[in-house]
């Protein structure tokens, strides 16, 4: 497809090429790629790109620096033990070593003592390889990323609409100006989703409310209509509180309640039991903002709820995530252009990983499972239960991971984690950038970055299925993560399992191989129905209008744009209308039992959990943890920043200027009561271990609150901090689906070298002193199995 040159650089180019951000983050942003002799010499926003329309993020604008950094991991590397030197090898003799000691770990343990994690950083080759290869190797622990990032709400939305594809977004963000009313829960999206957040301000400047729920005033809650500060966790108690209100008032749609909904009376009879002055008191809201929140919601339609992560990664997340789901089904704003349960990230269909294989194991020990207890209906399992079986050995060994990105800081309990590396015998990384699971690592493989390669973009913000072009040949030794597995494969006489190959040249003249991505995605993509009209020639950019597809589509002659809702993407623009939903037996709207969205899951109650969403108190809170509250009396949540994705921009110096602290965000009343001012260096801290960090004084976060953002490590090179997932408990989640609770714990604050237990006792007693009891009759609705942190 020839190019528009309304876009030029001033630099001297001799190509232009149109690609999609890859990794960056969830966006999958269009992209123009100014090339000379071989080298990028600038990088524009694609204005013809549908979602995007020429912008780019702070990262995207700065991941020049993030393809020609120095810093980068250019070279193969080993050594015997953790205390050793690197040494720099080829990729076959680093390969070789990585298999010796697979088979010495697997011959002694049995495959299931090798992990498998494959983050959201990580091309889609690495989930498809690592997948395959696990399944070869015979071991069940194959882990990725979602579980403990925003997979809980598809889980919800399995048991509620029936999306067993995973489909979280029902509307595309274009189709957002068709809304009355915008609901923005646990995502600061005007930072962290900036280019999909431009849709939402077109939505207010035709006259949209804007409701924005989150624990901390941020960029997105500046622009709201109707501002809501909860306390962590508490989202399902604000949201029934809200139904309450909806359903007393008789402001639903009961003709769209009574066809399509089950259990709607048996959820509202939980509703009832929250007024707004019982949501004020747990959830921190003022009982009039609930009030207006639900009118507005309920009178303002076709409204529609999108988030993130703040409802993902707390305890109870699938019934805060259900919950919200009940607000939609109330005000019948599903399956209409303007409505929608629209989801950020992880927006994938279904997912073929790793199969069919033309041979392979099937687990050898059905006494050990994978090492995750909890509900995975389906893709990855929960890497929750990972770290005690590699520090006791119970119920079976870790000994062997391989693993890409910088879990090492992204996974709660850090400081435990670095304990637990000891007993591995051996570790891979698929190595960026020199981060601190680098660090822990007997293995480590250069891997390129998405320019170097070409592949497919699967899990955006739009449910979208898009491509990404190689620019640039591979720097310096790095190849593909898929090739990394392939070549693995080869060393345990798997080569026919990975076919997708074509010859190369090395750089030294010799002749090599790697894996064609355009034929092993579009072998993957046929696997599945949804996803089989999506081939690489019909999502790449430079053949055809730029912005891919959005899935399901069947056929190549679904590639095409919905003209009914003037769609400017091609493929299916919104789902759950009313008609069968794709692939459903029998053919029904909604495919769950009953064919209606079930606020009463029998599924649910069958298999031990509860059957309409309800509240249950996180772990760690003033209410469920009295004792431990007295030692540690803030609430800390967690969060992005605009310049960051996780350590993307941390290692890059532009990003890392705009920027550069891990700072702690508290109030500051809480502040002058600890003699602490913008700037000082305070310690966090609570029983899994203490952080440092300049003070931000804010009235953004509650006098009860603590904030700090994540995504820092102690390695990194410009501002290096401790990862705040150091605070994090690893034990207690969410108990469905085994969510660590990233956004709740309770933690104490001390201006470094002031006593820590003073300060404590002194922010107790402030806090004892300025803000009400809590209401602990409607609070304690927890699982008889769970430990109190007493």
């Amino acid at each position: 497809m020839e190019l528009q040159q309304r876009q030029e650089s001033m630099r001297d180019y001799d190509t232009v090429r149109r690609t999609t951000c890859e990794n960056m983050c969830e966006t999958g942003c269009g992209m123009k790629i100014f090339v000379k002799d071989g080298k990028i010499v600038d990088i524009f926003g694609d204005d013809e790109h549908s979602q995007s329309k020429g912008s780019l993020c702070p990262k995207g604008l700065a991941s020049f620096q993030h393809i020609y950094n120095p810093i980068r991991v250019k070279y193969p590397m080993i050594r015997e033990t953790l205390d050793d030197k690197f040494r720099r090898v080829s990729w076959d003799k680093a390969l070789d070593f990585v298999a010796e000691r697979m088979k010495a770990t697997a011959k002694k343990y049995g495959p299931e003592a090798l992990y498998i994690h494959r983050t959201g950083r990580s091309s889609m080759g690495n989930k498809w390889g690592g997948a395959r290869f696990g399944k070869l190797f015979g071991t069940p622990n194959i882990f990725g990323q979602g579980p403990i990032c925003t997979e809980s709400p598809g889980i919800a939305t399995n048991y509620t609409f029936g999306a067993k594809d995973l489909g979280r977004l029902m509307n595309p963000s274009q189709d957002w100006v068709n809304s009355k009313c915008i609901m923005i829960v646990g995502s600061n999206m005007a930072a962290c989703e900036v280019i999909t957040f431009r849709w939402v301000l077109d939505a207010k400047e035709r006259g949209a409310k804007v409701i924005v729920i989150d624990p901390r005033f941020n960029a997105t809650m500046a622009k709201a209509d109707i501002a809501m500060r909860l306390r962590p966790g508490t989202d399902a108690a604000l949201t029934m509180a809200m139904a309450n209100i909806i359903i007393r008032e008789e402001l639903y749609d009961k003709k769209f309640v009574n066809k399509w909904v089950k259990g709607f009376e048996e959820w509202a009879e939980e509703c009832r039991k929250w007024t707004p002055e019982k949501a004020e008191n747990v959830t921190w809201v003022p009982k009039e903002t609930i009030i207006e929140a639900a009118r507005t919601f309920a009178q303002n339609t076709p409204s529609q709820v999108t988030g993130n992560l703040g409802t993902a990664q707390v305890y109870n997340s699938i019934n805060i995530n259900r919950c919200y789901v009940g607000l939609l089904a109330l005000t019948g704003s599903i399956g209409v252009p303007g409505g929608g349960w629209n989801w950020l990230h992880n927006c994938r269909p279904p997912i073929s990983y790793g199969n069919p294989l033309k041979k392979g194991r099937t687990y050898p020990h059905p006494k050990r499972p994978p090492l995750s207890d909890k509900l995975v209906p389906w893709g990855d399992n929960s890497a929750g239960g990972i770290l005690n079986p590699i520090l006791t050995g119970k119920p079976y060994p870790i000994k062997g991971i391989i693993w890409n990105g910088n879990l090492m800081a992204q996974l709660p309990n850090v400081n435990k984690f670095k304990k637990a590396m000891k007993n591995i015998d051996i570790a891979v990384h698929l190595s960026i950038h020199p981060n601190l699971t680098y660090q822990h690592a007997h293995a480590v493989f250069p891997i390129s970055c998405w320019v170097e390669r070409e592949g497919l973009v699967h899990h955006g913000n739009n449910r979208l299925m898009q491509w990404y072009n190689q620019i640039i040949e591979p720097l310096w030794e790095c190849r593909a993560d898929i090739d990394f597995w392939a070549g693995l494969a080869d060393r345990f006489g798997w080569e026919e399992e990975f076919p997708w190959r074509k010859d190369v040249t090395e750089k030294d003249g010799s002749k090599g191989w790697r894996i064609d991505k355009r034929k092993m995605t579009d072998w993957f993509n046929s696997l599945e129905p949804m996803t089989a009209g999506c081939m690489s020639d019909v999502l790449d950019p430079e053949k055809n209008p730029p912005g891919g597809i959005m899935w399901p589509c069947y056929s190549r002659k679904e590639a095409v744009f919905d003209k009914k809702h003037n769609a400017t993407v091609r493929g299916k623009w919104i789902m759950y209308e009313d008609e069968p939903y794709p692939e459903s037996d029998p053919p029904q709207r909604f495919p769950t039992p009953s064919g209606k969205i079930e606020m009463a899951s029998d599924e649910l109650k069958n298999l031990g959990w509860d059957s309409v969403p309800i509240h249950r108190e996180p772990s760690e809170t003033p209410i469920a943890s009295p004792k431990l509250y007295k030692k540690y009396p803030l609430v800390l949540s967690t969060g992005r920043l605009v310049a960051h994705f996780h350590e993307m921009g941390h290692w890059w110096p532009w990003t890392s200027e705009v920027e550069p602290d891990r700072f702690i965000q508290i109030h500051p009343r809480v502040a002058k009561i600890l003699g602490v001012e913008d700037g000082d260096i305070v310690v966090a801290e609570n029983d899994r271990g203490p952080i440092e960090g300049p003070a931000w004084v804010s009235e953004m976060v509650d006098p009860r609150e603590v904030w700090i953002p994540e995504g820092f490590d102690e390695v990194q090179p410009f501002h290096p901090y401790e990862s705040v997932n150091v605070l994090i408990d690893d034990i207690i989640k969410d108990p469905v689906y085994n969510q660590p609770q990233y956004k709740c714990a309770l933690i104490r604050v001390y201006k470094k070298g002031n006593d820590p237990d003073d300060a404590a006792g002194k922010v107790y007693n402030f806090i004892k002193k300025e803000f009400p009891e809590y209401d602990t009759d409607v609070c304690l609705g927890v699982y008889a199995e769970r430990k109190l942190t007493e």
